[in-house]
């Protein structure tokens, strides 16, 4: 197959993470996640606890500022801009350079953004109806259900908060993934069975 990078962007408790696992392993390739945290951590001097916290800040308060950044210039990071910032723009110079390493998988932290211009980007948004969020939060991640679906619907609102500040655009607009992906009609499995279908169809039409 051609070289490509996969990015899965979802909403809490769809099984999103877990996907870009099975789909790394079944691929061969590998999946980057919460590590990208600590590879940012090395790459900017900023230590793991304080890059965590500062997304956990953005998330909350994003969606009281008048404008979007909207932007991942690192060359910004050296101008003045906070320190909650130059997070975001190490944390994506962090991932160009590991889709620039080889086939991978990446999940979340606005890769499908900060990889958007690449060709070789496959982008990945898996959703689920609530009921199923739920039921998978519950029974996979150990969280009570009492309350439930507001927590999840207040996840969901820190990764819009997050995304839109940050690119300048709408979380969860079909119109710029690849394939969308509904993991509680199709399960993890055929979630991972459709984004492989979706890779080996970009790489036989890169070879005509």
């Amino acid at each position: 197959m051609s070289s490509y990078v996969i990015s899965i962007s979802r909403e809490f408790g769809s099984g999103g993470r877990l996907v870009g696992k099975r789909l790394a392993a079944a691929l061969g390739i590998p999946c980057y996640d919460r590590t990208i945290i600590q590879k940012t951590s090395e790459k900017s001097g900023l230590s793991p606890d304080f890059i965590a916290r500062a997304e956990e800040r953005a998330r909350s308060r994003f969606h009281l500022s008048a404008a979007p950044l909207g932007m991942g210039v690192p060359a910004l990071a050296h101008q003045g801009v906070p320190v909650g910032h130059q997070a975001f723009f190490a944390q994506s110079e962090v991932i160009r350079e590991l889709a620039g390493e080889g086939p991978c998988v990446i999940v979340g932290r606005c890769s499908d953004y900060v990889l958007g211009e690449r060709p070789e980007c496959l982008k990945v948004f898996i959703h689920a109806e609530m009921s199923s969020r739920v039921e998978r939060c519950v029974e996979e991640y150990g969280l009570p259900a009492d309350d439930m679906a507001r927590r999840i619907v207040q996840m969901d609102k820190g990764r819009s908060n997050y995304y839109n500040y940050y690119t300048g655009h709408t979380w969860g607009d079909m119109r710029r993934y690849d394939l969308t992906i509904n993991s509680g009609i199709v399960g993890v499995e055929g979630a991972v069975s459709l984004i492989v279908a979706l890779v080996k169809a970009r790489s036989a039409l890169d070879g005509v």
